[in-house]
């Protein structure tokens, strides 16, 4: 047997992260030279030196602090994924991220912790959009006191001239998601009788975007046809409770829609319970393995997948290219949407084993 001594190892790994770090610069020179835009290229020596010392040796005290602020937290599976992905950054780039959340969905709360991140004098500041209304002036605050702000997950869906002026948002275009999934069920041939929409946390611009996206594609289609949002709340025993209250209302609910795993996991359970797996049509977004086995299993129909830990990850990396190189981001770094069903059910396994989600 050959074995790699640990000194391989590391500069096996040093190379890879200088590599995979390279292409993103890349890409992003790319983007530039399309937009007519001069984007200055880092000296590559000096990171290579860097990416030595922090993956090879004993790391230095971080270089730069970033906070990360978002409107969901590690109790949500969707966001331990984005939260592995940035911690996974910042330890290859040796920068600190401080992240927070609200311990409950709670707009107010997630004010005070921009502000807060703010006081702290951060070098640049990671948010999720939730509310562009509750946030605009903080985010606005923080650009001009020269903090550089990157959207992640959530983004400011106003015109250019009116909405927040981050530098990049990082995610997939919301309201495509939602419409993308339920042409995904048009395009078979299915015609709804009555759609059911489970909104976990009504009111977050994401979710509305999704569901919007969704109600749309079904009325273009089929004028006339029930589509209903309900709160399901982030409480999963309670969304069982809902859905079922829900469906036994409505016998005639032939498709259920949820936004997250928080609607897709009572979902499932509902369905079983009550023996309409098979009948009633359920799609949803983002991947775990409880989706990604009830997709093998013909339970779940389809999921978009937004790659949570692409999400966290490539926050970080460009707000430091940023800080460090003055390296411009693209406005919008699309991590999806993509569809997963039964047929590209190998594309996401890697991922949901190494990260959690996908």
């Amino acid at each position: 047997m050959i074995k790699m001594s640990q000194t391989t190892t590391k500069v096996t790994r040093t190379t890879l992260v200088i590599a995979i770090i390279a292409l993103i610069i890349g890409a992003l020179i790319g983007y530039a030279v399309a937009s007519t835009t001069m984007v200055p290229y880092p000296k590559y020596a000096e990171l290579e030196e860097k990416l030595k010392q922090t993956v090879g040796g004993a790391p230095s005290a971080p270089e730069y602090t970033f906070y990360f602020v978002s409107h969901g937290g590690p109790s949500d599976p969707f966001w331990a994924t984005v939260i592995k992905g940035e911690q996974e950054a910042s330890k290859l780039l040796n920068v600190r991220v401080v992240f927070s959340s609200p311990e409950k969905y709670s707009i107010q709360t997630l004010v005070d912790l921009l502000n807060s991140a703010i006081a702290a004098r951060p070098n640049g500041i990671i948010l999720s959009i939730a509310d562009y209304t509750a946030l605009d002036k903080p985010a606005r605050s923080a650009i001009a006191q020269g903090i550089p702000v990157i959207a992640v997950n959530c983004y400011d869906p106003r015109p250019e001239g009116e909405r927040i002026p981050y530098m990049s948002y990082v995610g997939q275009n919301e309201y495509d998601s939602g419409y993308i999934l339920a042409k995904y069920l048009l395009n078979k041939g299915y015609k709804p009788k009555r759609v059911l929409i489970g909104i976990h946390e009504p009111g977050l611009v994401t979710l509305e975007l999704r569901a919007k996206g969704i109600t749309d594609a079904i009325t273009q289609a089929y004028p006339g046809t029930p589509v209903e949002k309900l709160d399901i709340t982030t409480d999963p025993t309670k969304a069982a409770e809902v859905f079922k209250n829900y469906l036994t209302a409505h016998p005639d609910t032939d498709v259920i829609f949820t936004l997250g795993p928080l609607g897709s996991h009572p979902a499932l359970q509902v369905l079983r319970e009550m023996k309409l797996t098979g009948k009633i049509h359920l799609l949803t977004h983002d991947v775990d393995d409880i989706v990604l086995n009830a997709i093998q299993a013909g339970e779940l129909d389809a999921a978009v997948s937004q790659q949570p830990f692409a999400q966290g990850f490539l926050s970080v990396v460009f707000m430091y290219l940023y800080v460090k190189y003055g390296v411009i981001p693209p406005p919008h770094v699309p991590t999806g949407p993509t569809i997963v069903d039964k047929a590209s059910l190998e594309i996401v396994k890697k991922q949901i084993t190494t990260t959690g989600g996908a």
